[in-house]
């Protein structure tokens, strides 16, 4: 029988291959000794025969020339940290897996730098603004040649010069001359700051609002130095405003005259004009609740505002109307016009109060100041009677508050305290004043745990009690205040044993929480407080157990609440941040 010559080659082949031995990808290992950390990870980062991709398969002779070339590699790397003398033992050994290249580095003497040549040129050289850089660490004498420290501060010194209003700063010489065989090097570097620029004038673009009330956002003026952190700070005044999405401040340098004036650029986008915010949610001192919001950021071209907000639960309605006008330094101050509506029923109590305010608030950094003057009429009931009282209080309300976040509180405090009172002679139907504080306090105790404490604080001095209206009593109970205790559970009692409120509070709690696992807590916690007319009356207890989750509006909380001094056990729910 014939055979086909092309069938048998494929024949052989086939028989050849099957008898070759199956390899699988050769593994190539990188081991640096002598040099650790960050020095050693910089190394490793340079050597080609150690950035070989996961799948490749080298070759034997692959591998040797990457090997050959990782010396050369590992002493110019070692220059960048100023070792021009090292000593490189290195081997390439077989393993089970592929190979093993060793490499032991012994950098040698680091280069120290000799002398320097240091100049200070232009408008700014007699400023003392750019004093401190030639008294440099990294350019003193006797001190370690650091090319990335020297690299870093040239670009600080270029950056403080923009901020300062030099443009056109520039090195007019910068070089680093290097004697490996004796271990030295030697510094010349000179800066020109050039001139000074300053603002000529500052144009704003379309804007829905006065051009008057915009000046009022203003940062700088006509005259000031260009500093760049300044015009940042002028554009986040005015993204803060509300009125704009966008907001771009830029110095138009293509304007600058001979005299190193130049003109601010002020463009803007306007906001939506109207907003509207919706939310659901559920409380335990509240149950279900739901809210709609209205915020017309620009009612006029001065630049009013008018914020409206409905707010319905199963235990609190609120129809609110704000209506602002921003003050002479609006980043910082503004009035308002306030009308409410409030109705409440709790198992004991059913209030219901119409109020209008005049309000002037006042930030200073992170205090707040507010000045209020009241009149409110309140009709309320504690399962007998209806009341009615009409007052007119001057408030003062004061805050300081700090966190390193917000929504995740790691570390901070809040401290608040509020002034209040009325006098029968002059529209109110009796006198009284009243104080109020509370704090908060949230502290790390390491990577996991946390403390966080708080405390209420009330006292009033009113001589018709029987006519203080519910808004202005005292009452404890509920998810912020003593755990285990429905909302407005405890106070004093009237003769059917409806809770009516106290002159006096005092509540305070401490929990303990840990993470557990990514943005889930356990809590541990202590409450204690009541509302009371006599400083003898006893504080509730209550103990638990809560666990927390983190999410991208703050804090979700469920406790498990007893309290030490009654049967039962209350489950708490709430939202928000824990300041």
């Amino acid at each position: 029988m014939a055979t086909h010559p092309g069938r048998l080659l494929r024949c052989c082949c086939l028989v050849i291959s099957l008898s070759l031995p199956i390899t699988a990808a050769a593994e190539v290992a990188v081991q640096i000794e002598g040099v650790e950390g960050t020095m050693q990870e910089g190394l490793r980062s340079t050597l080609s025969i150690a950035s070989l991709p996961a799948d490749a398969e080298p070759s034997d002779a692959r591998v040797r020339y990457l090997h050959r070339n990782a010396e050369d590699q590992l002493r110019d790397a070692l220059q960048a940290y100023s070792y021009f003398n090292p000593q490189i033992d290195s081997r390439l050994e077989r393993t089970e897996s592929g190979w093993l290249a060793i490499y032991e580095v012994n950098p040698g003497p680091a280069v120290l730098i000799e002398d320097q040549k240091l100049e200070l040129l232009g408008e700014g050289a007699d400023s003392g603004l750019f004093d401190a850089w030639l008294k440099s660490p990294v350019l003193a004498s006797g001190e370690k040649l650091d090319q990335q420290a020297y690299d870093a501060l040239k670009a600080d010194l270029l950056e403080q010069a923009a901020l300062e209003g030099y443009h056109d700063a520039r090195f007019t010489q910068s070089k680093i001359e290097v004697y490996p065989e004796d271990n030295r090097a030697r510094i010349e570097l000179s800066f020109d700051t050039g001139p000074a620029y300053t603002i000529s004038d500052i144009n704003f673009g379309e804007a829905p609002v006065r051009e008057s009330l915009l000046r009022r956002y203003q940062t700088v003026q006509a005259g000031d130095p260009v500093r760049n952190d300044e015009l940042i700070l002028m554009q986040r005044g005015l993204i803060d405003s509300d009125y704009f999405e966008l907001v771009d401040v830029q110095p138009d340098w293509s304007q600058a005259d001979d005299q190193h004036r130049v003109p601010v650029e002020v463009n803007m986008q306007p906001n939506k004009r109207t907003a509207y915010r919706f939310g659901v949610g559920y409380g335990t001192d509240t149950g279900a609740r739901l809210s709609v919001r209205q915020d017309r950021r620009w009612v006029n071209d001065r630049g009013h505002s008018m914020d409206t907000k409905l707010e319905l639960s199963e235990v609190t309605n609120t129809l609110s109307s704000e209506y602002g006008i921003p003050g002479v330094n609006p980043l910082n101050d503004s009035y308002a016009v306030q009308a409410l509506y409030e109705q409440e029923t709790t198992d004991t109590t059913d209030t219901e109060k119409w109020s209008l305010a005049a309000l002037d608030k006042r930030l200073r950094g992170n205090q707040s100041w507010n000045y209020g003057l009241i009149l409110e009429q309140e009709k309320f009931s504690f399962g007998g009677e209806e009341q009615s009282t009409l007052l007119l209080v001057p408030e003062l309300d004061w805050e300081i508050s700090k966190a390193d976040d917000r929504l995740n509180t790691r570390n901070g405090y809040r401290l608040g305290i509020k002034l209040s009172g009325a006098e029968e002679n002059i529209i109110s139907d009796l006198s009284f004043v009243q104080i109020e504080a509370d704090a908060k306090v949230v502290k790390s105790l390491g990577d996991d745990w946390r403390f966080l404490g708080r405390t209420q604080i009330g006292a009033t001095a009113v001589e018709d009690f029987e006519h203080m209206p519910s808004s202005r009593r005292f009452f404890a109970g509920g998810d912020n205040s003593v755990r285990g205790y429905t909302y407005k559970e405890l106070g004093p009692e009237d003769g059917e044993g409806n809770v009516r409120g106290g002159r006096y509070l005092l509540t305070y709690s401490a929990e303990f929480d840990y993470r557990v696992a990514g943005n889930w807590r356990a809590a541990v916690f202590y409450d204690a407080g009541n509302a009371f007319d006599s400083l003898s009356t006893p504080l509730k207890q209550s103990a638990g157990v809560g666990a927390r989750w983190q999410s991208p509006i703050g804090p979700i909380r469920v406790d498990l609440a007893k309290p030490l001094d009654d049967d039962g056990f209350r489950i708490h729910f709430s939202l928000g941040p824990d300041l």
